[in-house]
């Protein structure tokens, strides 16, 4: 499948993610510099520097970051053209961002334009700033506090890719997406209710950290979900 890596790799992360904040623990007290330049109410939170590399027809193009590590996405023409993305030049400077009403993606620094790409986890702003919240959190609110501002934005990413479907896809597909959205979310809410009423049996404010990670992994799950219907 074209985004296998991709999908291997967010779900390998997905497993990882509920007991991330065990490993964070004993680095509770460390405090780390945060990456991204602007705060959530920001329009556009930069969370990195990049420089273009290559990008390869269909699917994926490659950044470097300013330690030389390679970037990869998925990319879809309905967000870049092949017109657009044949003009870009080895070296250009990009910013990975996350856009308060696109989400995340890349900005050509020398245009300011925003353009839409695919992540996998290791490399998803969303993830990086849920890893440095985890690594700067110092009370149980403060971890739950990380995982519940990572579903919030995946919750804007799929928000944002429902409405280029609605415009997009035919009206058969979009209202059976629409409709399945309606169920995934009364699935969701069902299964937020049971953890909870587990968690209040079980005691112990740890299971705040369990609910919000678990919301955080279903916010994100539907995003990659949804993402498909761009291929």
């Amino acid at each position: 499948m074209r985004f296998k890596r991709i999908f291997e790799a967010e779900e390998d992360g997905m497993k990882k993610n509920y007991f991330r904040f065990l490993k964070m623990l004993p680095l509770l007290c460390a405090f780390t510099i945060l990456e991204a330049k602007a705060d959530e109410s920001s329009q556009t939170q930069i969370v990195k520097e990049l420089v273009y590399k290559e990008f390869h027809d269909p699917g994926y193009v490659y950044f470097l970051t300013e330690k030389g590590k390679e970037l990869e996405a998925a990319f879809y023409y309905r967000f870049i053209t092949y017109e657009q993305i044949e003009k870009w030049s080895v070296g250009e400077k990009f910013e990975l961002v996350i856009d308060a009403n696109k989400g995340v993606g890349v900005r050509h620094k020398s245009e300011a334009e925003f353009f839409k790409v695919v992540f996998a986890r290791p490399d998803n702003p969303i993830g990086l700033l849920e890893k440095t919240c985890l690594e700067t959190a110092v009370t149980t609110l403060d971890i739950a506090g990380c995982f519940h501002q990572s579903a919030e934005r995946w919750r804007r990413e799929s928000d944002y890719l429902f409405r280029e479907l609605s415009t997009s896809a035919s009206k058969t597909v979009f209202g059976q997406l629409s409709d399945a959205r309606t169920k995934w979310l009364a699935y969701e809410a069902s299964l937020m209710d049971s953890f909870y009423t587990y968690g209040q049996e079980q005691g112990g404010s740890i299971m705040k950290i369990h609910s919000a990670s678990l919301k955080s992994e279903l916010a994100q799950s539907f995003y990659y979900q949804t993402v498909r219907f761009f291929e």
